[in-house]
């Protein structure tokens, strides 16, 4: 009850930073750690690791609206009759889980921030909720506290500690319930409580919202649960929240956008955005019959890093751990193969911004950097200022010839130098930014096909937004850039 008056007085004060309503909601500067950090790995774990087989969505495969003919017959072959899913919760042992070693492989990847799959659509927290008697973390299964171990596992590191929270449940009464006769039991005496209980026990920097569809986001009391964590939740000035909130919410509002899994729009959007995919390409959840050609090789996956920042977005990647608490062994060697890759090319990525322009010849992505605090701090892109600009160029397809870079325009001062190695040159007063086959230091490149260059003193450019462009969505803050490069067009 206490907590109840607690919320009430909260929502009504009407001098509250941010009010339960979109445009208040919306207006929210993201706080900065996000854009810097980058990268980030997702985990999806739970009880659908223990039949592992077709995907994390198992229980609604077999037991949903449409039954899926081979999880059937999977479950039929292997199980015995009568096995119901909550049977596979005793054998969610978890008994190899260490929670150090997790945090170990998150940071050997060169990850920033970590998110984990607090409750997936089954229903069964990894914590001990008060609203999920028996079907949590600590009732049966592992009988641990699994949020809190990888959340004290992240301390004194430099990776954010974030939670997935799925709104709905597959199968939950209440839910079917408030579906069939239009009430909001589940939400008030499930979702929105468990929202509570994650923020005020664990303080996660991250709460990553998913399945919210076929509800309003009045349904889920969205707006009113955002304005507590944005006004006065333990993590109110660090929190940052996606856009899984409800109706069409998706891609509008929220803090960062996420818009679809797998999202890769190869261009600059107006907002900040993420990229969350899977190393499996076939599943989130851990799957026994998964083959290493469904894995996505380091390459890939640099290139799906370079192709996001450069366009503005943080890249989110996902891991499924096993029923015993074990990373796959081919998961891992690629987190720690890309992390390698990471670690010497870190002034490429972590705290850069997009460039005047993302994308060149032969699969080529920018990011850049200022020297100069003078310039806007939620600005979308950096300008290109030939004394204060270095560009970053990600060379994703390794050039058999001569590679012209045309975006990059060079001037007497302009150094390019090979990320990872200790060779540079100076190409000179060009239109054009010319990279000699027989110069680029082969042996010495961190890896044989990729390869980044750092460009100091390129000649100043402007970008122009124009009407229609979908660097203009914002026109204020459209305009605002325009007045912006014309000023320091002259450096």
């Amino acid at each position: 009850m206490l907590a109840v008056l607690f919320l009430l007085v909260c929502f009504s004060d009407i001098s509250a930073k941010y009010q339960p309503t979109w445009p208040s909601l919306d207006a929210r500067p993201l706080p900065k750690w996000y854009d810097e950090a980058k990268f980030g790995i997702f985990c999806h774990w739970g009880v659908y690791s223990v039949p592992a087989f077709r995907s994390e969505w198992l229980w609604w495969y077999w037991k949903g609206t449409s039954p899926d003919k081979d999880v059937v017959n999977y479950i039929n072959r292997n199980y015995k009759p009568g096995t119901t899913y909550a049977d596979f919760a005793k054998d969610f042992t978890a008994e190899l889980f260490n929670a150090k070693e997790f945090a170990d492989i998150v940071k050997s990847s060169g990850a920033r921030y970590f998110v984990l799959t607090s409750k997936h659509h089954e229903g069964f927290t990894m914590w001990p909720s008060r609203t999920s008697w028996n079907w949590n973390s600590i009732d049966i299964g592992p009988k641990r506290d699994i949020v809190g171990e990888l959340k004290d596992s992240f301390k004194g590191t430099n990776v954010h500690f974030g939670l997935y929270y799925s709104l709905f449940e597959w199968f939950h009464p209440m839910f079917l319930d408030d579906g069939k006769y239009n009430t909001t039991a589940y939400v008030d005496h499930v979702s929105f409580p468990q929202l509570l209980e994650i923020v005020n026990r664990y303080k996660p920097e991250i709460v990553w919202s998913d399945g919210d569809w076929g509800k309003t986001d009045e349904y889920w009391r969205s707006k009113e649960f955002l304005a507590w964590l944005y006004n006065t939740s333990p993590v109110k000035d660090v929190v940052v929240v996606n856009d899984r909130w409800g109706g069409d919410s998706i891609g509008k509002h929220g803090g960062f956008l996420t818009y679809a899994d797998h999202f890769d729009p190869g261009k600059l959007l107006s907002r900040k955005w993420e990229n969350c995919m899977t190393l499996d390409k076939g599943s989130w959840g851990n799957r026994r019959t998964m083959k290493s050609s469904d894995v996505y090789t380091v390459h890939e996956l640099i290139e799906q890093l370079a192709r996001t920042i450069s366009c503005g977005g943080n890249f989110l990647l996902n891991v499924g751990p096993d029923m015993h608490g074990k990373i796959p062994p081919i998961f891992e060697d690629r987190l720690r193969e890309l992390g390698r890759f990471l670690s010497s090319h870190s002034e490429a990525i972590y705290g850069t911004k997009p460039w005047v322009h993302q994308n060149d010849t032969g699969n080529t992505w920018y990011t850049s950097r200022v020297r100069s605090s003078v310039f806007p701090p939620d600005r979308l892109f950096n300008p290109q200022v030939e004394s204060e600009t270095t560009v970053y160029a990600w060379i994703l397809d390794m050039p058999t010839k001569d590679l012209e870079l045309k975006q990059i325009k060079t001037t007497d001062s302009t150094k390019v130098s090979f990320l990872g190695t200790d060779a540079f040159f100076e190409p000179g007063a060009k239109s054009s930014l010319i990279i000699n086959f027989e110069r680029i230091p082969w042996r010495h490149l961190v890896r044989n096909d990729v390869m980044v260059l750092k460009i100091e003193n390129a000649a100043s450019q402007m970008r122009v937004p124009h009407k229609g462009d979908h660097h203009a969505k914002s026109r204020t803050r459209a305009r605002n850039f325009v007045d912006f490069e014309w000023a320091y067009d002259a450096f």
